[in-house]
């Protein structure tokens, strides 16, 4: 499973890099002077909230499809327990992968307020 992500994330950077690099050197996006702290500020707002929003959203689409997923399984004639257990044991690991995911961006989301706020201060 592991491997499969690093894998995904892999091929996302490698789609991800051209493309910024194409919107880096357009000149049809200009490159404006921001204040660190005066514009900033909001936007991380506006990042924290819609990280938010998609994070209640995974979760509602994760317990809809488990409880789905394991009502058609138990409905089907090749049903086995063991098959339930390992399905529920990878389901679990994902949910405790996302859940640590959550916790490490949210601490960083802080740090990036608390050191505008430090930097506004000073």
């Amino acid at each position: 499973m592991k491997d499969m992500f690093e894998q995904w994330t892999k091929t996302m950077e490698k789609m991800w890099e051209p493309w910024q690099q194409m919107m880096k050197d357009s000149p049809l996006t200009p490159k404006a002077e921001i204040p660190f702290t005066g514009n900033w500020r909001s936007l991380i707002a506006a990042m924290r909230s819609s990280y938010e929003v998609n994070t209640a959203w995974w979760q509602t689409f994760m317990d809809h499809t488990e409880g789905l997923l394991f009502r058609m399984l138990k409905e089907s004639p090749l049903y086995s327990g063991a098959v339930e257990e390992r399905m529920r044991e990878s389901l679990d690991a994902i949910k405790k992968a996302h859940a640590t995911q959550q916790v490490l961006i949210r601490e960083q989301f802080d740090k990036i307020e608390s050191m505008l706020k430090e930097r506004e201060e000073s």
